[in-house]
C-alpha cells in the first residue's frame, strides 16, 4: 500500500447498537473499493471484516478492526466497532483515535441504547458526528421518521444529505444532495438525473445543507445573501467546518443488502470530511518540562503516537495499532516508549484487512497502521521521539462488572490458566483477573457475561484447558455490636520448656469503615512489652476468619490490659496463641453479626422499562435512592446487596430486550437480616469442614 499525505487521510469510526449492520456496510465498501470479489456476508461467514472464530460462531462483531480502504484518491481508515455493550472497550478505543464517528442506525428500530452509549463517549473526546440509517428497504420503515428521531432524540444538528428513492420495501437508491445524482438499482448503481419527482425535494434539501454553512461563516453569508451561489470548494470546506465544530452531522441513507448508499457515503467522507490535520491538535504532557503541549498533526514535526489496540496471531505474534499524531515512521525506525520509559524497534509497518497484509513503507502524520513484535508496549502507551517525548492521556475504561470463578479440572492447568488470562488482560484492558487470596479463588472480571464467554471458550481453543466456572463468593464481613472483657491463658506442659502466656482483652466495636484499633493499656509490666506484638498478632490472625462464619472481622477496639507470664515458658508463640483464642472468645460474646457489601448501582434503560427495572431491584432487598429521565431514557439509582447482583446483566438484559445497562461500585458494608445470615453462616461452617477434610 502506498503512503499518504496527512490531507488526503480520513478516521472514521462506524458505531452503534448490535446488528445495524455496520460490518455489512464496510463489507460493501470492501468489495465496491476492488478489495474483494463479492459482497462479503457476516450470516454465511464469508465477512472479510469478522473473521474471528467467535465472530463467525456468534455471528457478530467481538473486536474492533481497522479497515483502510483505497478511495478516489483518500485513504479512508475505517474501524469497524462492536455493537454489544459487552465489548465497549473496543469501541471506546476505536472511538479515542477516530477524527469522525459516524453512528449506524438501524432503519426498523430507531435510535437504540447503545448507540447514544457510543455517542456519550464521541462526545467526551469531542468527535464530529454523523449518522448513517442502514437497512431503509425493511417493509414498515419509515426514514423520515428515523430522522426526525435521529434530530429529537440525539442531535438537532443533524442534516439530510442523501434522500431516499422509494419508500419501505420500495426503496431501491438514494439521491445525493451535494452532486444533486440519483444513484439507483434503476440506473445500476450509476449517476443518473435526479427523477423529476424529487427535484423539488432534493432542491430543498441541498438549500439546507448551503444554508448550514453560509451560518458558519459571515462572509460566506453575506455572498449567500447577496444571491450568489457557493462554490463547490466553498461547500465543502464550510461542510468539514461545520462538522468539525459540531454544526454539520451529515446523515446518510443506505440499505447493505442491497448495496445501496454506499457509494455515495464512501464519496462524501473522501470529499467533505475532515483530514486529520483540521481537526483540534489532541493534548499530551512534555516529559521534559511536565507541561501539557498541544500536537499539531504534521508529519515534519517531531514523531508521536498511540498504541490503541493489540491482537495476538499465531503466525506472527502480538500486532500492535497505532495512529500516528505528528511526525512519521518509517520500516526499522527507532522509538521511544515514553508510558514505558524504553525503546522499541519499528519492524516492517503494515495495513490490515481481515486476514490480509499490506507491508507499508512510511506512516505520514494522522494515518492509522500496525507493527508486531514490540517488546515492551501495551494499550495506552504513548511511543515517541527520544529527543522530545511526550505522553498522550491514557483512555479510562468501564470497571469490569460481571465476576465469575474458574477452576481448572487438573493441577497441571493452574499455571497455563493464569498465563492464558494474562495474555487476555494485555489485549483487552475491560478483563480482569485475580487470586482472591481470602477464598483461594482465580476471579476473571468482564463487561457482561458475553464478554466472559468469549474469553473462556478462546482461553479453551487457544490454550487447551479444561476449567469449571463457579459463583464467586461474597466477600461478606463479621463484626460485634457491644463492648466485652476476656481472658485467657495459654499453658502447656510438655516435659522440657513449656509455654505460658495469658492476656485480658477488652473487644469493642468501632463506627462502620474505622478498621482495626489496637491498644496497649498494660501497666506494671504484666506482660514485658516485648511479648504485647505478639498478642496483637494472635488478634489479628484470629480476625482474619472470625469466629462466626469464617469472615474476616472489621471495625474493632482491641485493648490488652493485663495479664501473667512465667521467666522461662513464656514467649511469642504462647502469647500469639493466647491473644488469638481470647479473641475468638469475645467475638462470641459481643454479639457478633455479619456484614454484606452493598453496592450503588445505576440503571440505565428505555423509559418504559423503568417501572420493571425498580420492581426487580426490590425483589433483590435492593433500595431505589433516585430515578432521572433524560431523552426517552430512565436512569434508576439504586443500593443493592452484591450477592443479590450474580448474573444481573443476563437478567437486566432479557428484561429490556437487550436495551438495558448499568454500572456499578462499592458503597459500604451493611447488616445481613437474621434470617438470611443465619443460612450463610451454615454454609460456611459446611465450606470450612469440608476444606478441613479435604
Amino acid at each position: 500500500m502506498k503512503s499518504y499525505t496527512t490531507r488526503d487521510i480520513r478516521n472514521v469510526v462506524l458505531v452503534g447498537g448490535k446488528g445495524g449492520g455496520k460490518t455489512s456496510i464496510l463489507d460493501n465498501a470492501l468489495y465496491l473499493a476492488g478489495l474483494n470479489t463479492r459482497v462479503g456476508s457476516v450470516d454465511d461467514g464469508s465477512s472479510m471484516l469478522d473473521t474471528d472464530p467467535q465472530e463467525i460462531k456468534r455471528k457478530q462483531t467481538i473486536f474492533a478492526k481497522p479497515v483502510p480502504i483505497e478511495w478516489k484518491g483518500k485513504k479512508l481508515n475505517f474501524i469497524d466497532a462492536p455493537g454489544y455493550a459487552d465489548f465497549i472497550g473496543e469501541a471506546i478505543s476505536a472511538i479515542y483515535v477516530s477524527d469522525v464517528v459516524v453512528a449506524v442506525v438501524d432503519a426498523s428500530s430507531g435510535v437504540d441504547i447503545g448507540m447514544k452509549r457510543h455517542l456519550d463517549y464521541a462526545k467526551r473526546f469531542g468527535k464530529p458526528l454523523a449518522y448513517i440509517i442502514n437497512k431503509a428497504e425493511g417493509e414498515h420503515v419509515d426514514v423520515d421518521a428515523v430522522v426526525k428521531s435521529i434530530k429529537e432524540l440525539v442531535s438537532n444538528r443533524a442534516v439530510q444529505f442523501v434522500l431516499p428513492i422509494g419508500k419501505g420495501a420500495e426503496f431501491s437508491g438514494v439521491v445525493d444532495l451535494l452532486s444533486m445524482k440519483a444513484y439507483s438499482s434503476a440506473s445500476g448503481g450509476k449517476a443518473s438525473e435526479v427523477p423529476p419527482h424529487m427535484k423539488e425535494a432534493a432542491e430543498k434539501g441541498r438549500t439546507a445543507i448551503i444554508e448550514c454553512v453560509a451560518e458558519l461563516d459571515e462572509a460566506l453569508m453575506d455572498k449567500y445573501l447577496g444571491g450568489q451561489e457557493l462554490s463547490e470548494e466553498e461547500i465543502k470546506a464550510g461542510i468539514a467546518k461545520g462538522m468539525i465544530s459540531g454544526d454539520i452531522q451529515p446523515v446518510f441513507i443506505t440499505s447493505a443488502s442491497k448495496g445501496v448508499g454506499i457509494d455515495v457515503f464512501l464519496d462524501a467522507v473522501a470529499s467533505v470530511f475532515p483530514d486529520p490535520s483540521s481537526l483540534p491538535s489532541p493534548k499530551a504532557i512534555s516529559s521534559q518540562s511536565g507541561e501539557e503541549v498541544s500536537v499539531k498533526v504534521d508529519s515534519s514535526l517531531p514523531f508521536s503516537a498511540y498504541v490503541f489496540k493489540v491482537t495476538s496471531d499465531p503466525g506472527i505474534g502480538d500486532i500492535f495499532f497505532f495512529r500516528v499524531y505528528s511526525g512519521k515512521i518509517e520500516h526499522g525506525a527507532d522509538v521511544y516508549n515514553t508510558s514505558k520509559r524504553t525503546s522499541e524497534r519499528m519492524g516492517h509497518l503494515f495495513a490490515i484487512r481481515g486476514k490480509g497484509r499490506e507491508d507499508v513503507a512510511v506512516l505520514e502524520a494522522g494515518d492509522i497502521g500496525a507493527v508486531a513484535k514490540l517488546k515492551a508496549s501495551g494499550i495506552g502507551d504513548t511511543l515517541s521521539d527520544k529527543a522530545n517525548p511526550i505522553e498522550f492521556a491514557k483512555i479510562e475504561y468501564p470497571e469490569p462488572l460481571v465476576s465469575v470463578s474458574v477452576k481448572p479440572k487438573s493441577k497441571q492447568d493452574q499455571d497455563k490458566l493464569g498465563m492464558g488470562f494474562s495474555k487476555f488482560m494485555s489485549l483487552d484492558p475491560t478483563f480482569t483477573m485475580k487470586l482472591d487470596k481470602e477464598f483461594n479463588e482465580t476471579i476473571i472480571s468482564g463487561i457482561g457475561e458475553t464478554h466472559l464467554e468469549v474469553m473462556m471458550e478462546r482461553l479453551k481453543e487457544r490454550f487447551g484447558i479444561d476449567f469449571e466456572v463457579g459463583k464467586p463468593r461474597v466477600p461478606y464481613r463479621e463484626t460485634i455490636q457491644k463492648t466485652v472483657k476476656v481472658s485467657h491463658r495459654h499453658k502447656k506442659q510438655t516435659g522440657g520448656r513449656g509455654q505460658y502466656g495469658e492476656c485480658y482483652l477488652e473487644v469493642s466495636p468501632l463506627p462502620q469503615g474505622s478498621g482495626f484499633v489496637f491498644e496497649d493499656a498494660i501497666v506494671g509490666g504484666a506482660i514485658p512489652s516485648k511479648y504485647i506484638p505478639a498478642v496483637e498478632k494472635g488478634v489479628r490472625e484470629a480476625m482474619s476468619r472470625g469466629a462466626l462464619a469464617g469472615y474476616p472481622v472489621v471495625d474493632v477496639k482491641v485493648k490488652v490490659f493485663d495479664g501473667s507470664y512465667h521467666e522461662v515458658d513464656s514467649s511469642d508463640l504462647a502469647f500469639q496463641i493466647a491473644g488469638s483464642m481470647a479473641f475468638k472468645k469475645a467475638e462470641s460474646e459481643a454479639s457478633p453479626i455479619l456484614l454484606e457489601p452493598i453496592m450503588n448501582v445505576e440503571v440505565t434503560v428505555p423509559s418504559d422499562y423503568v417501572g420493571d427495572v425498580t420492581s426487580d431491584i426490590s425483589s433483590r432487598r435492593g433500595r431505589v435512592i433516585g430515578m432521572e429521565h433524560q431523552g426517552g431514557l430512565g436512569v434508576v439509582k439504586a443500593e443493592v446487596p452484591l450477592a443479590e447482583l450474580y448474573r444481573y446483566s443476563t437478567v437486566l438484559r432479557s428484561m429490556t430486550s437487550g436495551a438495558g445497562s448499568y454500572t456499578m461500585s462499592f458503597a459500604r458494608y451493611e447488616p445481613v437480616p437474621a434470617h438470611i445470615a443465619q443460612k450463610i453462616i451454615e454454609e460456611s461452617k459446611k465450606l470450612i469442614e469440608e476444606e478441613k477434610e479435604a
